[in-house]
C-alpha cells in the first residue's frame, strides 16, 4: 500500500531546478508517452527536490529529467514492449540526448533515494494499481492473502485501516461514495498518516519477525551479461520466494540458484539494510570461509549466511536488499520484501511460487 503523500511542492531553493527538468520531461512524455507517466515524473522529481541534501543541485537537468523518466519507467515496466505507452530504454536516452551510462547512473541514483523498485506501490501509475499485487497484499490472521480476493467485510476492514486503495468489490467510484456519505477516509488518510516502514495487517498487529515467520520474496536480476535479444524478449526477470524466518541466508541462496536454473556456483554476498544492491553502507553476508582466503585480506569482514537466520535481519514489509551472485561475471540482484506473515502453512521451504521471464544462461555469448 502506498505511503509517499504525493506533492509539487518545491523548496524555494529549488523551484527554478525543479521547473527546468519538469519542462524536459513533460516535452518527452507528451511526445513519447502520456500524461500519466508526467505526472507522476513531477512528484518524483519533486519529492527529490525536498530531500535534504537534494541530490539534484548538481548535474545537469537533461542528465537528471532522463534518469528520473528513466526510473519510474522501470517500475512501471514502461520497457516491456507489452505495455502502452512503451518504449524501449535506448530510445528514451535518444530522446533525452544522454548516454545510456549517463542515464543508467542516474537512473539507480533516483531509486535508491527514494527506495524504490519494480512495482512499488508509492511510485506505480495509478492505472497500474489495479493489475499490482503488491498494493493489495494484506495479512489476516497471520496468513497472506490478495485483498481483492478476500470476502467483503475484509475488504471493509482493510480499507479502515488505510491498507488498500479502495474496498474491490464495490469498485473505486463506490468506494469513495460509500466513504463520503459516512466520512470514512479510508485508505487515504491512514496512507498520509503513516510514517513507518512495517505495514499492519487487518488484525492490526505488525508484522512479525520471529523464526516462525513465513517471508514472501520477490527476487529481480538487475543487471548481469545478458544480451540485449534476451532483455528484449524478457523485460523483467523475477523469481517470487517463500522462505521460513528460522532458514539461512545460505538456504535463499541454494533457492535463488534454483529460481535461476544455475549450474555453476560461485561466491556470493547478501546486502541488508541499505537501498538495494550494492549500498557501500549495507551490512554484508558472505560465505565466511572464502573470505577468510588471503585473496580477500585486507577486505571488510562479512558475517557469515549459513549462521544467519532470515528472522535476524529485521525486515519488514517493503524493505528491499541486494544479492550480488559471482564476482566474476556479477550477477546483481534487487529481492523486496513482499509480505510477512507469523503462520507457516505447512509444506517443504524455501520454496519458488512464481516466475516472470524466462532464466538468462549462466555463461552467456555476448
Amino acid at each position: 500500500m502506498a505511503k509517499t503523500k504525493k506533492s509539487e511542492d518545491v523548496p524555494q531553493g529549488m523551484k527554478e531546478k525543479f521547473d527546468r527538468i519538469v519542462a524536459i520531461t513533460d516535452a518527452v512524455c507528451q511526445k513519447h508517452l502520456n500524461d500519466e507517466y508526467a505526472q507522476l515524473i513531477r512528484f518524483a522529481t519533486a519529492a527529490l527536490c525536498r530531500k535534504r541534501p537534494s541530490p539534484l543541485a548538481s548535474g545537469q537537468d537533461k542528465t537528471w529529467a532522463c534518469g528520473i523518466t528513466h526510473a519510474i519507467g522501470m517500475i512501471n515496466f514502461l520497457f516491456d514492449p507489452a505495455q502502452d505507452p512503451h518504449i524501449s530504454s535506448k530510445d528514451l536516452y535518444a530522446a533525452f540526448e544522454v548516454s545510456a551510462s549517463s542515464g543508467q547512473a542516474k537512473s539507480k541514483q533516483v531509486r535508491d533515494v527514494l527506495g524504490a523498485h519494480q512495482m512499488d506501490p508509492d511510485w506505480s501509475l495509478p492505472s497500474h494499481i489495479d493489475r499490482n499485487p503488491l498494493v493489495w497484499m494484506i495479512t489476516f490472521n497471520g496468513l497472506i492473502m490478495d485483498a481483492r480476493s478476500a470476502p467483503l467485510q475484509i475488504q471493509q476492514m482493510a480499507y479502515a485501516k488505510g491498507l488498500i486503495p479502495y474496498i474491490p468489490a464495490l469498485g473505486q467510484e463506490a468506494t469513495l461514495e460509500q466513504a463520503s456519505r459516512t466520512g470514512q477516509a479510508g485508505g487515504k488518510k491512514a496512507r498520509t498518516a503513516s510514517k513507518g516502514k512495517s505495514k499492519k495487517g487487518v488484525e492490526g498487529q505488525t508484522a512479525p519477525s520471529s523464526s516462525e515467520a513465513l517471508y514472501v520474496l520477490e527476487v529481480f536480476i538487475v543487471s548481469g551479461p545478458i544480451s540485449d535479444k534476451f532483455v528484449a524478449k524478457n523485460p523483467v526477470i523475477s523469481r517470487r520466494i517463500e522462505i521460513k524466518g528460522s532458514q539461512t541466508l545460505a538456504d535463499l541462496h541454494k533457492i535463488i540458484f534454483e529460481a535461476f536454473d544455475r549450474e555453476e556456483e560461485h561466491m556470493y554476498e547478501f546486502q541488508i539494510g541499505g537501498q538495494g544492491p550494492n549500498d557501500p553502507n549495507a551490512r554484508r553476508y558472505g560465505l565466511k570461509q572464502a573470505f577468510a582466503l588471503p585473496l580477500f585480506a585486507g577486505e571488510e569482514e562479512v558475517e557469515d549466511v549459513a549462521t544467519t537466520p532470515i528472522a535476524s535481519l529485521s525486515l519488514s514489509e517493503g524493505d528491499a536488499f541486494g544479492y550480488w551472485f559471482d564476482f566474476g561475471d556479477d550477477w546483481w540482484h534487487q529481492i523486496n520484501v513482499v509480505a510477512i506473515a507469523d503462520e507457516v502453512p505447512p509444506g517443504k521451504y524455501p520454496k519458488i511460487t512464481q516466475r516472470e521471464g524466462k532464466s538468462p544462461p549462466q555463461y552467456a555469448d555476448l
